[in-house]
């Protein structure tokens, strides 16, 4: 076929067209693999739950809190595995609350019968999920907020497992708002397994019961004591306890009892919830009227099952649980003690719910009418905050939070505009691919593979010359072989291996008269090729190459 006078199929069977055609295969695969790893990591949601961000579904409230006790806050938007790198976790607190994105999939050698494992766990990989768990053996405490979102591989780590499913509560939901807001009893979490633990909390201990904590009182041991409520700028940590009542009076409240409010919260798993004798302990859960919408129909449907329909799970539930490595959560000054809290929603901590008096003054926007019911989020999460930090420590260190940190994870968070996700994805790269071996492993193969595509696409290496080889073994040695074609390339290749092994220089070597050049080289065949002038064939000259490569190694 032709157009004009261009034969087209003579034009799809040239050189050149076959090589444009793999050249755009070779980008359309790569684009295509670029395009799948940014797909798993960026997605299209609401950005929220971030500790930077000020909206009603956000955290800027409760960091806020924090950094008015003297904690210093920081986040974490490229990747967990930079945990390893805290040189005192006992003194650090890890909150990811809301994991919203995905992790970038590679596979991996298991090291057991599956051999090679070809993706990864959901929200986290393989190698984050050590560092994470890592971090909690070396004292740290973890903090994991979230519904359904991408954590169940990490929750897995942990031998605790999401339902997947929302939790609705007949009795228990907040009738200001709706249905989607459920009540979680925590009551009296410090009790583990039948005895109350929760006076080994610093904002509990009161040895002597003056109502001023055994770490604020200078006569711990006396019942009697003269000094009034301890002020906010001076308790630090446990600030949160000291409240005002109805005369304008301050008090210390030592309850520890929780009515924590959740948004469209989900449940963990029965068979995969707490366990006492692995230091595995509930913390929170729903009422008795509670059930799991496992048919996910939103409809309270226990107990029926029929014509494929599904029923509900009855309650109650677990809806947060404490890890701990000792049992009953021991943990004495000086022996720091790892521990790790799931609660089965993301949105515990949100502004809307955790500052709820500046959410009913409209600080947040709207709530067409309604009112946010007073809740103990705030307390509730502080303790925990304060238990992490001071437990280990002894009570003449105070509740200071001096040298105390609480890092927020932002690496899984949407952000709130293309270009700052875009900012996260390759800081994540950059630390992920120099952190994990696999990752390390396939960016080699790539920087190998681009090299060799570099080394193939430079047709003519005119600049250079192989002094002690003439034959490159790699990709692409075909189309050098026209390189090799010329009798003058080789006659310089020649006269170079003569000029270095005599150990002679350019100028030295350029001043030598013909006989004695002639002399070095000492083969008839190559004496001849150097100082005739013709023309040769490939046969010839693969013969001339022979040689070339044999002489000099007498």
């Amino acid at each position: 076929m032709k157009i004009g006078s261009v034969d087209i199929a003579t034009v799809l069977k040239s050189r050149k067209t076959r090589r444009t055609g793999l050249m755009i295969a070779f980008y359309a695969v790569l684009a295509l693999l670029l395009y799948s790893i940014v797909a798993s990591y960026l997605v299209e949601s609401d950005p929220h739950l971030s500790a930077y961000d000020d909206d009603w579904d956000d955290l800027s409230a409760f960091r806020a809190d924090l950094k008015g006790m003297g904690v210093d806050t920081t986040s974490m938007i490229s990747s967990p595995v930079l945990l390893g790198e805290i040189e005192n976790p006992e003194d650090s607190v890890f909150v990811v609350t809301g994991v919203e994105q995905d992790t970038i999939s590679l596979p991996r050698f298991t090291g057991d019968v599956d051999v090679i494992q070809f993706s990864e766990s959901q929200g986290y990989t393989t190698t984050e999920i050590e560092a994470i768990k890592e971090y909690v053996f070396s004292g740290g405490t973890l903090i994991v907020m979230d519904d359904f979102g991408y954590s169940s591989g990490l929750a897995e780590e942990f031998e605790l497992g999401y339902s997947g499913h929302q939790l609705y509560d007949e009795q228990a939901w907040a009738r200001g708002l709706d249905y989607n807001y459920v009540w979680m009893n925590s009551s009296n979490p410090y009790d583990y397994t039948g005895t109350d633990k929760s006076g080994s909390h610093p904002c509990f201990s009161d040895a002597d019961n003056d109502g001023i904590i055994d770490r604020l009182d200078s006569l711990p041991n006396s019942p009697v004591n003269g000094a009034d409520t301890p002020t906010v700028a001076d308790a630090g940590l446990c600030a949160h306890h000291i409240e005002t009542d109805s005369t304008g009076g301050q008090f210390w409240n030592f309850s520890t009892n929780y009515n924590v409010l959740l948004n469209t919260p989900s449940a963990f798993d029965k068979d995969a919830a707490e366990s006492n004798s692995d230091n595995i302990y509930a913390w929170g859960s729903s009422s008795q009227d509670s059930y799991l919408d496992t048919n996910d129909d939103g409809e309270g449907d226990v107990g029926f099952e029929g014509g494929g329909i599904e029923s509900d799970e009855q309650g109650p539930f677990t809806m947060a649980i404490k890890v701990c490595e000792k049992r009953d959560c021991a943990e004495e000054p000086g022996a720091p003690m790892g521990r790790a809290i799931f609660v089965s929603d993301g949105s515990a901590l949100m502004n809307a719910i955790y500052d709820w008096e500046e959410t009913n003054d409209g600080s947040y926007g709207e709530l067409n009418g309604k009112l946010m019911p007073d809740n103990d989020n705030r307390r509730w999460v502080l303790d925990i905050i304060a238990e992490s930090l001071l437990m280990h420590t002894a009570d003449d260190n105070g509740t200071s939070a001096s040298g105390k940190q609480v890092i927020f994870d932002e690496s899984r968070h949407q952000q709130t505009n293309a270009m700052g996700d875009t900012y996260n994805l390759i800081y994540y790269i950059l630390v992920y691919f120099t952190n994990d071996w696999m990752a390390m492993l396939f960016l080699f193969l790539a920087l190998f593979i681009a090299f060799e595509a570099v080394i193939i696409k430079k047709v003519d290496p005119e600049p250079w010359r192989h002094v002690f080889s003439i034959i490159y073994y790699g990709f692409g040695d075909a189309r050098r072989y026209g390189y090799y074609g010329r009798g003058n390339k080789v006659k310089q290749v020649l006269l170079s291996r003569v000029r270095n092994l005599n150990s002679l220089t350019r100028d030295e070597f350029d001043a030598l008269p013909a006989r004695e050049l002639q002399k070095m080289i000492g083969d008839p065949v190559l004496i001849k090729f150097v100082f005739e002038d013709r023309n040769y064939s490939l046969e010839q000259l693969v013969a001339v190459v022979k040689r070339v490569k044999m002489w000099g190694r007498k």
